[in-house]
């Protein structure tokens, strides 16, 4: 149990700290409890303000939504706000359904879109469907990662509402599109009329060292989702970015206003501490500092993996980072990995093996770590890795 959290650290009920590159499975973009949202969300608490009114409009759900679209540029002019990434996912799926008139959908190898029935069938991984196997509609396609002539064919059936795309996948080991193959995905949607939803759930809000990992393609999805670092890992929130064609096949005039809402839409918490992390992030520096140090952390890694110590390669991009850890019982297997996560965790670091990946260790630290931290980290992988390479 955790009892404490500050910054790149989290303390344990003996009072151990421990440094987490986990952070929330990379939530607490700004470490942990940042005291400017920690502020922010205290003072809303004492303000009298009522959090949620469904009868009114939300103060804050207006600022927030339309620095989020400026943020992403293109033609993203409206936002649907709601609580977590699986329903952020599971409604741009029911809007690209209603913008198109189609029903199917495309996701890439070992991606991961999210737990609710919508996304379930298109994630990358037959783990998550244990509990509900027989669950199998029709339409939902996977194709390899990368592999664009298999899009190509899918697409020209005319059935597919929206491609899903993680820009990096976090799930697949922080495995990141080049930019060239995502815009020939972008091309391929266009040519198809089928719509771009980029699943920024991880990514977006600075991980990779621009607010919206999409952007170093250059593309323009037709739907944009991110979650997880919009409140700094503070309150639930999510958002759904969209054009206004998009909007209007949903939202058509007020006879449809009800037809898509929730309870805690637009909730005051969720927005106040999205408004202030987006201060933060731009007031502070974030972004340059996560490309420094996404940069120092990649160096590091690529060091140690010269060293013929069992550490194999490195990929991603920004702060979202895996490493490859050789196997015990083969070069491949997961088992490298898992028994690395143990030795490190003795080492006072938290980190964890990429569940679609899982001979990679996945890094998701805050954006905001420190670069002796990153020292720190180095040093502990590669006293975890010669004392593993003794097992082999």
């Amino acid at each position: 149990m955790f009892t404490e959290a500050a910054g790149d650290h989290v303390t344990g009920a003996d009072g151990r700290r421990y440094l987490d590159l986990n952070a929330q499975n990379g939530g607490a973009t700004l470490g942990h409890r940042h005291p400017r949202v920690v502020e922010a969300l205290a003072g809303i608490v004492r303000s009298g303000s009522p959090f949620l009114v469904p009868l009114g409009v939300p103060s804050a759900t207006g600022p927030l939504a339309a620095r989020l679209c400026a943020l992403a540029g293109g033609e993203l002019a409206r936002v649907y706000f709601c609580t977590g990434g699986s329903e952020a996912i599971d409604n741009a799926m029911k809007f690209a359904m209603a913008a198109t008139g189609r029903q199917g959908f495309v996701a890439f190898g070992q991606a991961f879109h999210g737990f609710t029935s919508g996304p379930l069938p298109l994630v990358g991984h037959d783990y998550w469907r244990l509990p509900v196997q027989h669950y199998a509609p029709e339409g939902r396609y996977r194709v390899p990662f990368g592999d664009l002539e298999a899009l190509a064919k899918v697409l020209a059936g005319g059935e597919v509402a929206a491609v899903l795309v993680e820009p990096v996948q976090g799930l697949g080991g922080a495995r990141a599109w080049e930019p060239a193959a995502l815009r020939e995905v972008a091309r391929l949607c266009a040519e198809h009329g089928t719509l771009l939803i980029a699943d920024e759930v991880l990514t977006g809000i600075g991980r990779t060292g621009r607010w919206f990992a999409f952007q170093h393609a250059g593309i323009e999805p037709d739907l944009v989702v991110c979650s997880k670092g919009l409140s700094g890992g503070m309150v639930p929130v999510a958002a759904v970015l969209m054009t206004e064609a998009v909007h209007r096949a949903v939202y058509a005039g007020p006879h449809r206003a009800y037809i898509h809402n929730s309870t805690f839409e637009g909730h005051l918490l969720g927005m106040v501490a999205g408004l202030t992390v987006l201060d933060a992030i731009e007031q502070e520096g974030v972004l340059e500092r996560a490309v420094r140090t996404g940069e120092l952390l990649r160096s590091r890694l690529a060091e140690l993996a010269g060293e013929g110590i069992g550490v194999r390669e490195v990929r991603g991009l920004g702060m979202l980072l895996a490493v490859r850890i050789e196997g015990l019982s083969a070069p491949e297997s997961p088992d490298g990995a898992a028994a690395m996560v143990d030795l490190m965790l003795r080492r006072g670091v938290l980190l964890e093996a990429a569940a679609h990946a899982q001979n990679w260790l996945r890094l998701t630290p805050p954006l905001t770590l420190a670069e002796e931290s990153v020292e720190v980290f180095a040093t502990a992988l590669r006293e975890s890795a010669a004392e593993l390479a003794l097992r082999r």
